[in-house]
Parts: structure tokens; sequence; C-alpha cells
């Protein structure tokens, strides 16, 4: 890295700076780059300030490197632990060539290590992937979906219709309210969700997210995604939720979150979502599913699909990356409570995990 760059962790004045550098990555709607930022780094309740590195060029920002921060726990042990996911890394296409990613990378491996056990990444790209095989990170577990397409919806809104069109003809479909024991909303329940998630993961032994009522509450002000809540009840009761992040003008949805408490409930609402037609394509992480869910999913049409990360449309298959926050590496580095980090069947991973959904 040439002399005349300094490398430095994230502070309050430099906000402007990285929210202006990041056009180059999330694209030129200020106001909501601004709004992301703001929610993803400033607001992120396990975290006492953004955690990030930035590369200075005569005093203007020309890099940053984010850290989104999540809590984790072994509920089985009582123990909670924050995870670090590194993503949104942005070089000034003026500033590139010049090894500032590595640079602040290395910072951040330095500044984090005594606060940070373990480095996550869930959404590399197909660019950036050979960059952190070569930082550490080791594949623990190569991403798929299960996908369910309606196929009759999917022609008509992709080829009859304009694009706006389209959008505009999916959110009608999607009617919000109560529907004898389905309720559909925009909005999360913080206090009945985390209950559920609690009363599911009491005794995992694996690697699992910490959902409480403050990350319900934090985790879907996401404002450059769209999200649609499904609740099953019972009587006065919620016995179920789904979480579905709606992408592409609603033509695709991501089941990003689940849980039950009365056996039937998750079916329940899939067969509800399938039948109303709300997206013309339907994905779930194809990682962490258990024996009877997965049979569910068979069941209910969907068939295995490789991610799409290819602008040629090619099918590839990217990997969750592992590592911990350490610069020298002893074989305890890579074990919590006793739980192997490079093994998946430690993790219970959803699709909410991945910071960029």
């Amino acid at each position: 890295m040439p002399s005349e760059y300094e490398i430095s962790l994230y502070r309050p004045e430099f906000k402007s700076g990285v929210i202006e550098l990041m056009y180059h990555l999330w694209g030129d709607n200020s106001e909501l780059n601004a709004s992301y930022f703001e929610w993803k780094y400033l607001n992120n309740p396990y975290s006492e300030t953004p955690l990030g590195v930035i590369a200075l060029y005569k005093d203007k920002v020309v890099g940053f490197r984010g850290y989104f921060s999540t809590m984790w726990s072994v509920p089985e042990k009582g123990s909670r632990f924050v995870v670090l996911s590194p993503g949104d890394t942005c070089v000034h296409p003026d500033h590139r060539l010049k090894r500032l990613s590595i640079a602040m990378n290395d910072m951040a491996m330095k500044e984090y290590t005594s606060k940070y056990r373990i480095l996550f990444n869930t959404s590399a790209s197909k660019n950036s992937l050979p960059g952190y095989l070569k930082a550490g990170f080791v594949p623990i577990f190569g991403k798929t979906n299960l996908k369910r397409q309606n196929l009759l919806a999917r022609l008509l809104e992709r080829y009859l219709l304009t694009k706006k069109r389209r959008a505009e003809l999916s959110k009608r479909r999607i009617r919000f309210g109560e529907f004898n024991d389905i309720i559909v909303s925009e909005n999360p329940r913080p206090e009945e969700m985390s209950a559920m998630i609690a009363r599911q993961n009491y005794r995992s032994e694996k690697i699992t997210l910490f959902q409480d009522k403050e990350f319900f509450r934090w985790r879907f002000n996401n404002k450059r995604n769209q999200y649609i809540f499904y609740y099953c009840k019972r009587d006065s009761e919620i016995t179920g939720y789904m979480v579905i992040g709606v992408l592409q003008n609603y033509e695709y949805g991501q089941i990003l979150d689940y849980a039950e408490s009365v056996s039937g409930s998750l079916e329940r609402l899939l067969r509800y979502v399938i039948k109303e037609r709300h997206v013309a394509v339907l994905l779930i992480g194809n990682v962490s599913l258990n024996d009877d869910f997965h049979r569910l999913l068979k069941s209910l049409g969907f068939k295995e699909d490789k991610h799409h990360d290819d602008k040629k449309g090619k099918k590839v298959t990217l990997p969750y990356l592992i590592r911990p926050v350490k610069t020298e590496l002893a074989e305890s580095d890579w074990l919590i409570e006793g739980l192997d980090i490079r093994r998946i069947e430690n993790w219970q991973i959803k699709g909410i995990c991945n910071d960029g959904l």
C-alpha cells in the first residue's frame, strides 16, 4: 500500500464520506444509502459503535470495509457471543489495485481480535471469494436453494407485462389482513416471534442465531428490502410465523425466517402462500433444514436449485465462509463450546443470517 494512504477505524466524522463512497457499491440513491448505513451500522444493537475500517487519501474517504454484527448462542450451554460478518467492502475506482482492501482487513483483524472470536461470511460473491480464501477463510457449506415456481404466474408476469406492470400486479395480489387462521402483515411481532424462537431453541446444541425482542425490532428496518410476515393463529394465539423477503419486483420471494409452536402451522402457512401466488418463485436456503421440514418442502413441490451469481445466467454455488478473528491461529480457535465451527452440522442457519437480505 502506498504511503500516501492512511488506514483508520471508522469514526463518526467519516459518516458522510463513507456514504458518498458507497455510491460505487450500493447505487446512486443517496437517501436510501444513508438509511441503509444507519440501520446496518449505527443502529445495530450488537455493537457499541459502527464496526468498520476506512482508507483515507488526503483526508478523503476512498475505502471502507464494514462488519455486520449479530449475536449467536449455543442455547444448551447458555453462552452468547457476537459474530462479525465482513461485507460492504468498497474502494473508490481511482484508488483500486493499491492493496487498500487487504490493508483494511489487516487492521480489522488486529483491532477486533480482543473482542470478537468469529468472522462468518454469508454473502461472498464470485469476485470476492478468491480474496477471502487467500485471507484464511474456510468454506463450510455450498449455498443452494430449494425452489418452487408457479410457472403460469411467472410466464404471465415475465413475458406479457412490462416490468413496472409486473410489480404493480404482484403488489395487488398480496392482500394484508386476517384471513381465517392466517394473518398477512407488513410488520413483525417481536414479542411473539422471539418467544417462539426461545421455546424452539431452548435445548439446541448448535451455534444458533440469537433472536430476542430487540433483534426482531431492529432486523427488519432494512429499507433496501421488503418483507412480508405471515402468522398462523389458533383462537387468539400465534402458533407459527414465516418471513418472506421480496426480490426483483415481487417475482421472487426468499423464506428468511420461520418457527412454529404447534405442529402443522408452517405447513398451513406454506400452503397459503402457494395457493395465493404471492410470488412467482418461492425460495428457501437448503441448509439446516430438519428432516420433517425438508420432506414437507419436497412434498409441496420445492426442488433444489443452485444460486445464480453469473451475469450470463450460469449456475454457480458459493459457500459460507468462516474464520477466527486472529492472525495466528491455534486449533482451539476453531472451537466454540467444544463445537468445531468448520463443520456445518454444528450450525443452525436460516436466510435471516445473511446480512444482504
